[in-house]
């Protein structure tokens, strides 16, 4: 019988902002807790590079979610970039294929005391199987489903030097099974009664904890409360008390 074990899942806070303003008042109030702050298209077209270099500046451990794809010479130029502002960890979209990814990592093992981590993006999480198979039967001419498609994307990414992935939590069982070493993070979590109208398929924090997630991302629940502190201290003292099976 597995041994139960306390399984340590980071927490991400996602800055979904048009202003930068508007983040940092965000970011001020967490300026203790031991949290990741992501910066995804909207805040990044908004405030630009100049706003993830403040967050570096105040020692903030930052995830940029701009899931490059692009032909491989633009992407590795792209992740140097990511590499040389200090961010902990970026995402590519896994469809790119090997030679975008491959080039990224080589120049990534160019510098690598800054070498952040490089996470391949699948599936994205709004797709549910119905919608999914619209766009791979338009594709390939055969409709596969969400799983399948994850698992191959996966496997193949391992190969090809990610050191990461992100994928929903109903995936996350099988990839922590099959690929242990993977950090996987987990979006479209939802604490407890929270509404999720904008992901199809989701989990809250204690369950994808309990599957192992090495992090998960939260946004509206926690930007758009009225005491934002307080649910992500809440969710982090969830994450701290679950254990899961080793």
């Amino acid at each position: 019988m597995p041994m139960n074990r306390t399984h340590q899942t980071d927490l991400i806070v996602a800055l979904d902002f048009p202003r930068a303003d508007k983040a940092l008042e965000i970011v001020e109030k967490f300026s203790d807790l031991p949290v990741i702050f992501k910066v995804g298209f909207e805040l990044f077209m908004a405030a630009g590079p100049e706003f993830v270099r403040e967050l570096v500046h105040r020692k903030c451990r930052v995830f940029l979610d701009l899931k490059f794809h692009d032909i491989p010479n633009t992407v590795a130029k792209a992740a140097l970039q990511a590499s040389l502002m200090h961010v902990e960890m970026f995402t590519v979209h896994l469809s790119g294929g090997s030679a975008m990814i491959k080039a990224a990592a080589t120049a990534l093992a160019e510098i690598p005391a800054l070498r952040p981590k490089m996470l391949g993006v699948s599936v994205l999480t709004s797709f549910d199987d119905v919608c999914w198979s619209q766009v791979t039967k338009a594709i390939t001419g055969h409709a596969s489903d969400v799983a399948d498609s994850v698992a191959g994307l996966v496997e193949h990414a391992t190969a090809w030097g990610v050191d990461g992935v992100v994928c929903s939590a109903l995936e996350l069982g099988f990839i922590r099974e099959q690929f242990p070493n993977l950090y996987t993070i987990v979006p479209g979590i939802r604490p407890e009664g929270f509404e999720a109208s904008d992901q199809a398929r989701v989990m809250t924090p204690a369950e994808a904890a309990a599957l192992g997630a090495s992090a998960i991302v939260v946004g509206r629940p926690i930007t758009e409360a009225s005491d934002p502190r307080k649910m992500a201290e809440d969710i982090l003292k969830e994450l701290s008390l679950v254990k899961i099976s080793a």
